[in-house]
C-alpha cells in the first residue's frame, strides 16, 4: 500500500516537473523570437495604428456611420492606450484594436460575419455587428468557445463605461 502511495506521487511529481519545464521552454522559445526591440517595435505599431483610425474604411464596414461615442473614444488615446478592468461589466480589456482594414477578422465561418474588433478581453473579441439596419450594439464573442453575447445594448454606455473605470484608475 505504501509503495504504491509513493509510485503515485513520483508520477505525479514528474508529471508537474514536465509541465513546468514545457512552459518554461515554450517562454524562452518566445522571448528569442520576440526580443525586447520586436515588442517595441510592434507596441509603436500598433499605437501609430490604434491614434489613426480608418473611418470611412470603418464606415464601409458597419455598412452605416461610425458611432460618435466610438469616434469619441478614439480620438482620446489616454482612454485606449492601456488595459483596462471594467467592474461593471466584468471584463478586462486587455488592449484596444485598431479600426483599421488590417483588423478586419474573416469570421464569416465562426460567427457568420467579418467583424473588426474594437478590444479584446484576453482574447475575446468586442466589436459592434456590421449592417445598415443594426443597432449599435457591443457584442463579444469568447474564444475557447466561440460563444457571442452582447455585452451592452449600446455603444455609449460601454464608452461610458470605459470612461468611469478610466478615472478610477487615475
Amino acid at each position: 500500500m505504501f509503495e504504491s502511495l509513493v509510485s503515485i506521487a513520483v508520477l505525479v511529481g514528474i508529471s508537474v516537473l514536465v509541465v513546468l519545464l514545457s512552459d518554461r521552454i515554450e517562454s524562452l522559445k518566445y522571448n528569442w523570437r520576440n526580443p525586447p526591440e520586436k515588442q517595441a517595435a510592434e507596441r509603436a505599431r500598433h499605437f501609430q495604428r490604434l491614434s489613426a483610425p480608418d473611418w470611412s474604411f470603418y464606415e464601409r464596414h458597419l455598412e452605416r456611420k461610425a458611432p460618435e461615442p466610438l469616434r469619441e473614444l478614439f480620438a482620446n488615446l489616454e482612454l485606449v492606450q492601456a488595459p483596462l478592468a471594467i467592474k461593471d461589466l466584468n471584463i478586462y480589456i486587455s488592449q484596444f484594436e485598431p479600426l483599421d482594414m488590417e483588423g478586419l477578422i474573416d469570421s464569416k465561418e465562426w460567427l457568420g460575419i467579418e467583424i473588426v474588433p474594437f478590444a479584446d478581453s484576453d482574447g475575446d473579441l468586442i466589436y459592434l455587428k456590421p449592417g445598415a439596419t443594426i443597432d449599435d450594439a457591443v457584442y463579444i464573442t469568447y474564444h475557447d468557445g466561440g460563444d457571442t453575447e452582447e455585452l451592452v445594448s449600446d455603444v455609449a454606455k460601454f464608452v461610458r463605461h470605459v470612461r468611469e473605470a478610466r478615472a478610477k484608475t487615475i
